[in-house]
């Protein structure tokens, strides 16, 4: 058996589970197994051997004054959104951009930042935190 700090257990072969316990980042590489296994992005699956679907809390355009996107912003802002389910993320903040030319982002897990940016057309520019 293989105990993860989520409290999640499953059961897999002795061998496999001491091979797990020596590796330097279990937590790692199980989330990476089972985000293959079920093609789903959540790490957990709360006992059901299903992983439930994590949703990403998207900014409302009309309440933030954000500017009508393009086609090439709106790809962009799909793409932005399949990163955000791939990492987790919890909310997706977006902000206008000051010249008015595409809108800014900040992406979040919870109250940690992961990712910052702007969107703008065709091109997706990220910043360090």
């Amino acid at each position: 058996m293989l105990y993860m700090k989520t409290m999640v257990t499953f059961r897999v072969a002795a061998e496999l589970a001491k091979s797990l316990r020596e590796l330097p980042n279990q937590t790692a590489f199980v989330e990476s197994a089972l985000r293959t296994a079920l093609g789903k992005t959540c790490p957990t699956c709360e006992g059901s051997g299903r992983a439930r679907w994590t949703s990403v809390a998207v900014s409302d355009f009309k309440e933030k004054a954000l500017p009508r996107l393009d086609r090439d912003g709106a790809v962009q802002l799909k793409s932005l959104v399949r990163l955000a389910r791939d990492l987790a993320a919890s909310k997706l903040d977006l902000t206008p951009r000051p010249d008015s030319s595409g809108v800014e982002f900040s992406l979040a897990r919870g109250r940690h930042v992961l990712l910052r940016g702007t969107l703008a057309g065709k091109t997706t520019t990220f910043r360090p935190n």
